[in-house]
């Protein structure tokens, strides 16, 4: 997998963690639930793909120079 390639997959994976993290708060909003487990793990989720997404775009442009 090229280097773009990867990030627009890491993009995709994180926007899907966003959407997914949005969805459940919405829905324990709506119930007058504050956060549970379930959510925990989602927003961890989602700060592990950010996480990798932010590493991965750091690690490009060195990668680009060494040519």
């Amino acid at each position: 997998m090229s280097s773009s390639q990867e990030i627009e997959s890491l993009w995709a994976e994180v926007h899907y963690q966003r959407d997914r993290v949005a969805l459940l708060r919405a829905k324990l909003y709506r119930w007058g639930l504050g956060p549970n487990a379930r959510l925990r793990e989602l927003e961890r989720r989602l700060e592990g793909a950010e996480r990798r997404l932010r590493e991965r775009q750091r690690a490009r442009p060195s990668a680009a120079h060494r040519r």
